[in-house]
């Protein structure tokens, strides 16, 4: 053998170890990519995990916060007054009770629970929490006297005037907390719960740990590492669980609390989703042969001295050439599995931990779906791809128009390139229905036509939306009830002096059939008036069921006769102008709805016009004038005041929910978010605010209704 041809075999036999080398070190790397890729999966798990318990936490503390306001705080009592929103509330919110401790030590209980003798509501824990953060809060689990379960209670101290009037509270039963918590699919073994800083578990799939047992105790391993809760509020541990398995343990600060939500799962099934989910299992078995290979190579160099001596000249060049395109190969394939590993991992999470259910189509027929699509609808994923979005849907949506032509509409004005944005009523696999904001998109992949909606469950939204419309009509009844003793003054007056007048004309015998008959007519008339007000006053607070055809001029006459003696009472003159010809103006709509928007807007722009009176001293008559316009398709409502008009810094905000200018003992703040509502997203239109040189001038626009649907 001579020195050249034993060069090549030195050389061959260096490169094949540097090769095994190469192929052993990617591997370990691959190793530490699967493990920081396991830690980054389930971080991030715990932080969507923990953000849904947040919102849940939030929505409950926003409901309570609505109700505080809505609570006249120098009208506390077992009263309607303070029963009725503390009610609505446990509703509105799923709680188990709704109260009020006042400072006096009184309990005022919206479950009707009297407290047994000597029952102090200031020493309670959730009223002493109240007065230590002298804000909305909530307390750490506790024992309920009404329920006897474990309940946390949401708690808002109530202020009058700078002092403490005395604290709200609102328990929800622990189970509604482990509902949110336990239904969290991790893996097939790990699962979620929650644990104080302190480590007492809150909740845990075993019941018998609950506010019993710390984790230190149940999980040994992780007794020395808890300090990690007080110096982060985040991260991600390795421990050895008691039967000597590894698990990966992760968890994240619930915001505002000392509660951790913390995952835990064996990292064998970590590892197991990580490969399913990603490519780094095909770029482990790449490296795999090319490590056998390697070997094979190194070991048949041997062998193959005797070959490579005979045939050396002729394939030296060759073996070199394949062993640097080897060598590209491995750079370009190891590149090219990196990436796409990052990629799917990145939008697979995406995919499935998006709060929104995902559907993609082919035409109506659905191809994929994500786990949110699984929970709303109550179906599995193989369920969901057997039918169509007409199958996950009624017959007829809530106005009465047939699914499929409207779907058919919907997807035609998407073919023309706009993406679609829209409120649909869908069916769950028991029957029910629920409302939902759809987002659909039609896309081009492989020269095929796909589409894509995005589904979020809105009937939360849409039941709370309901209740503060309810809860607005509700607050304005003492002022209706105002309104109706004003219209029924005179035609009383009118009775008296009927009655009077009977008495006279005997004494004088001066009794009549005819006299008789004219005051009975006119006592007729005057009972009629009186029995058309009740009626509608009646109607103003019945909800409509149905949306349907609206005649503007009716419900512009039905708010003005609501408002009439109010009017007459403040010296104020109420006129209607007709500028939009003899035509009939009908849309579509919400009657009683609609009324209840002009009556908003009535008041508040009659409570300007007192406001300015009273500041200014002058006690003549003002005006409110409502001009009716009609363009081609469109029906225009101005309602324009002579009053104290609105602060330009406030114009942008006076539409948001809870902000009023009135101070919390004569306003809501959710009248004119309520009427935005009403006019935008139930009727299609526009509601806007503007300033005019004498006052405010609030402009309604609605779409008209074409006649032949209306006949």
């Amino acid at each position: 053998m001579n020195i050249k041809i034993r060069k090549s075999i030195i050389i061959m036999t260096v490169l094949s170890g540097v090769v095994l080398a190469a192929v052993a070190i990617n591997y370990r790397i691959t190793q530490h990519i699967v493990e920081k890729t396991i830690i980054a999966q389930q971080q991030d798990l715990a932080a969507k995990a923990a953000s849904t318990v947040e919102l849940w936490l939030n929505q409950q503390m926003k409901i309570l916060d609505a109700t505080a306001a809505s609570v006249p705080s120098d009208l506390l009592g077992r009263n309607e007054m303070t029963m009725g929103p503390l009610k609505m509330a446990m509703k509105a919110g799923h709680f188990s009770d709704v109260y009020i401790g006042e400072s006096t030590g009184m309990l005022i209980d919206g479950a009707d629970w009297l407290p047994p003798p000597g029952y102090d509501p200031r020493v309670r824990p959730w009223y002493r929490r109240a007065v230590e953060t002298g804000t909305i809060s909530f307390t750490t689990p506790y024992i309920d006297m009404v329920t006897n379960k474990l309940v946390i209670a949401l708690v808002k101290p109530l202020l009058r005037g700078g002092k403490l009037r005395g604290v709200m509270g609102a328990d929800t039963v622990l189970d509604t907390l482990v509902n949110n918590v336990l239904n969290l699919k991790v893996s097939k073994t790990g699962y979620a719960f929650l644990v104080e800083r302190s480590g007492t578990i809150l909740v845990h799939p075993i019941k018998d740990y609950v506010m019993r047992a710390n984790l230190q105790t149940i999980e040994p391993d992780l007794a020395g590492k808890l300090n990690v809760f007080k110096e982060n509020n985040e991260g991600t541990m390795l421990y050895l669980s008691g039967s000597g398995e590894k698990n990966i343990f992760s968890y994240r600060l619930i915001a505002g609390s000392d509660w951790f939500l913390c995952i835990t799962v064996p990292y064998v099934e970590a590892y197991s989703l990580t490969r399913e989910t990603t490519m780094i299992f095909a770029m482990e078995i790449v490296l795999r042969i090319l490590g056998i290979l390697a070997l094979i190579a190194l070991v048949g160099l041997g062998g193959s001295g005797l070959v490579l001596f005979m045939f050396s000249k002729r394939y030296s060049s060759a073996v070199q050439q394949h062993q640097v395109q080897m060598i590209d190969i491995n750079k370009d394939l190891e590149w090219n599995i990196t990436k796409r590993k990052e990629v799917e991992t990145y939008y697979q999470t995406l995919f499935n931990v998006a709060n929104d259910a995902i559907l993609i189509s082919k035409g109506l027929q659905h191809t994929e779906c994500n786990h949110k699509a699984e929970e709303i609808f109550g179906l599995s994923r193989e369920e969901i791809l057997e039918k169509t979005m007409l199958d996950l849907s009624p017959a007829y949506q809530p106005d009465g128009s047939l699914s499929s032509e409207c779907i058919s509409r919907i997807i035609e004005n998407s073919r023309e390139g706009e993406q679609q944005f829209f409120r649909w009523s869908f069916s769950r696999s028991d029957g029910t229905e629920f409302p939902a904001s759809v987002n659909l998109k039609i896309f081009t992949l492989n020269n095929e036509e796909l589409t894509l909606s995005s589904i979020r469950d809105i009937s939360k939204r849409v039941d709370a939306e309901g209740q503060l419309m309810q809860a607005q009509k509700l607050a304005a009844v003492g002022e209706m009830l105002g309104a109706i003793a004003h219209q029924w003054r005179q035609p009383l007056n009118t009775l008296a002096t009927y009655i009077s007048s009977l008495e006279a004309a005997q004494y004088n015998n001066l009794l009549s059939k005819p006299f008789v008959d004219k005051l009975v007519s006119g006592a007729n008339g005057q009972i009629q008036f009186m029995s058309k007000t009740i009626d509608d006053f009646r109607n103003f607070f019945r909800p409509a069921k149905k949306k349907g055809p609206v005649d503007v001029f009716g419900v512009l006459i039905s708010a003005v006769k609501l408002m009439e003696a109010q009017m007459k009472h403040g010296n104020i003159i109420l006129s209607v102008k007709n500028q939009a010809g003899s035509d009939a103006l009908v849309v579509l709509g919400y009657q009683g709805e609609f009324v209840h928007v002009l009556v908003n807007i009535l008041a508040n722009a009659r409570d300007a016009i007192l406001e300015s009176r009273q500041d200014e001293g002058d006690g003549t008559a003002q005006t409110i004038d409502i001009i009716v316009a009609s363009r081609e398709d469109e029906v225009i409502i101005d309602i324009i005041d002579s009053g104290c008009g609105i602060p330009e810094h406030l114009l942008p905000q006076i539409f948001n929910p809870y902000y009023t200018t009135k101070g919390a003992s004569s306003g809501t703040g959710m009248g004119l978010y309520m009427s935005k509502m009403i006019v935008e997203k139930e009727m299609g239109g526009e509601l806007l605010a503007a300033n005019t040189t004498t006052g405010a001038q609030f402009t309604i626009k609605l779409k008209k209704m074409a006649t032949d649907s209306v006949q």
